[in-house]
């Protein structure tokens, strides 16, 4: 009698090839990525991109304040047409000029003003003004109707789904964080 030998080959026995690897994990990539774009929303990023914009222009402002010395330079701030609008603008006494303008999507993102014990929240009937005089520094500003001093710096909060602090300084100088 003779018995049926089933001889396996040294190819069953090693697991998976390594295109069916590559292929589980484009599939999983696939799927995390979906998950992702579902689980984060679109206003995620917001107030972080509202805070870098502001930190730009605050820079730009001081930096065109510094080129432009015959001219009062300024950072202006409000909300137009949905969106928060951020313009630095250049007045020569003759004429004004915006020199540089971005938006950014209004979504569910508040900014607020601090200043000393001053806190307001920026909106369509409140913008900001800041000033800057030939050497970059700030010399004025005012919120809605109040006064600035800008000795102190004027600080700037963005709060959505997280919260963003941006100072501009005395001296004209914007970073990331609370003025102290």
């Amino acid at each position: 009698m003779r018995r049926a030998v089933r001889l396996e080959s040294p190819r069953d026995t090693r697991g998976f090839t390594v295109v069916e690897l590559i292929a589980v994990l484009v599939l999983m990539g696939i799927l995390a990525a979906t998950a992702m774009s579902r689980m984060v929303g679109s206003n995620a990023y917001a107030t972080a991109r509202i805070s870098q914009q502001l930190i730009a222009l605050g820079r730009l402002g001081q930096q065109t304040a510094l080129a432009r010395q015959d001219a009062t330079v300024s950072l202006d701030v409000d909300q137009n047409a949905g969106d928060w609008r951020f313009r630095v603008q250049v007045d020569d006494g003759s004429s004004s000029v915006t020199a540089h303008e971005e938006r950014a999507k209004l979504g569910n993102t508040v900014l607020t003003v601090s200043n000393g014990a001053l806190t307001v929240p920026l909106g369509p009937a409140a913008s900001l003004h800041l000033a800057f005089d030939g050497v970059g520094g700030l010399v004025a500003g005012n919120v809605a109707a109040a006064s600035l001093n800008t000795n102190a710096g004027v600080g700037l909060t963005a709060t959505g789904d997280s919260t963003s602090s941006v100072c501009i300084g005395s001296t004209g100088h914007a970073y990331r964080g609370n003025c102290s």
